[in-house]
């Protein structure tokens, strides 16, 4: 009787961390066919590649957010970072034309530099707060937040700044398959090397798992979590200038919610909250696809613009929800 009784416990307790692992494949999959059913255009080449497309700038972000998350940190400042990065840029790219120097690989090196190297003071700006000045990382984060959407309003007076050259790299491809991918791939290959086959990965892993004993065995925990907020930045800032390419403007609600996007897409692809877990290939790239695609098949079916922002709220919801359970499945 008492062999029979715990079959059932068995069983629930070794279905939990697959459906962890692979749930959101199923998802996935069970997203496309159903989008699929509803639009015949959906699942094509040129869809998949247009949602690849759409998905590589956010998922350059998902990338710098996982190792925020891996330190047990948030980084709420991103979506207003990429908003003032692509301000900025805009700006910047008014000054070349200007002096007919836009167009150039010259000043397309400069604009990228730009965009990275702002999003990094931002992201150093969040380091040292959190890391030196030992603040909430929410709390934080929320300040830089609101004070890089202030800047950037101020910066772009409040206007739509157009940047339709930013789409030459943005909207361009070779092969068919376009440079944002390309881009989002090799990073997403560099970055996964770092996080796993690095000392600095393995130190931010453990800093995640249990500060204590991390600073106990002499890791600098100051030091590579300030790291790890200033990777988050600087690519927030550079798939804030790829965003911006492919709307070809920047409006005030540039990037609004995005890290939302970022930090729930991460969660979903198995980079748990509560820190010590992260993981890029596969787990960021499939978060983000999933969100994506999602929004891709909305927009095929005509969905009511307001119907994103519950789907929104939903995505957040159930990321938060499976890594909680699978938290609390690790303590037990």
């Amino acid at each position: 009787m008492d062999a029979v009784t715990t079959l059932p416990r068995l069983s629930s307790r070794r279905l939990l961390p697959l459906l962890y692992q692979y749930g959101i494949y199923l998802v996935l999959g069970v997203m496309i066919v159903y989008f699929s059913t509803t639009n015949p255009n959906f699942l094509t080449v040129r869809n998949a590649m247009i949602v690849l497309q759409q998905a590589a700038p956010i998922g350059i972000g998902v990338i710098g957010m996982a190792f925020v998350l891996v330190v047990a940190g948030i980084d709420i400042s991103v979506g207003q970072n990429m908003f003032l990065v692509a301000t900025l840029v805009g700006i910047a790219m008014r000054s070349m034309e200007a002096a007919g120097y836009l167009g150039t690989v010259g000043s397309y090196a400069i604009i990228y530099a730009i965009a990275i190297v702002v999003g990094a003071l931002l992201g150093a700006v969040n380091g040292i707060l959190v890391a030196r000045f030992q603040l909430v990382p929410f709390i934080a984060t929320l300040a830089t937040m609101g004070i890089a959407r202030g800047v950037a309003l101020i910066a772009g007076n409040s206007k739509v700044a157009f940047v339709p050259k930013l789409g030459v790299i943005s909207n361009g491809s070779i092969g068919g398959v376009p440079y944002v991918v390309i881009t989002l791939l090799v990073l997403a290959i560099v970055f996964d090397y770092v996080l796993r086959r690095t000392p600095y990965g393995r130190q931010v892993m453990a800093i995640g798992a249990d500060p204590v004993a991390a600073q106990k065995v002499g890791i600098r925990i100051d030091r590579d979590v300030f790291l790890a907020y200033l990777i988050c930045g600087a690519l927030a800032g550079l798939g804030g200038v790829l965003s911006a390419g492919q709307v070809g403007a920047v409006a005030v609600y540039f990037a609004d919610g995005n890290e939302f996007l970022v930090i729930s897409a991460a969660v979903l692809g198995g980079t748990s909250l509560f820190g010590g877990k992260a993981s890029i290939l596969p787990g960021a790239l499939i978060g983000i696809l999933l969100v994506t695609t999602i929004v891709n098949g909305m927009t095929m079916m005509n969905a009511s613009p307001y119907a994103y922002k519950i789907v929104r709220g939903g995505i957040i919801f159930l990321a938060v929800m499976v890594d909680s359970l699978n938290y609390k499945g690790e303590l037990r």
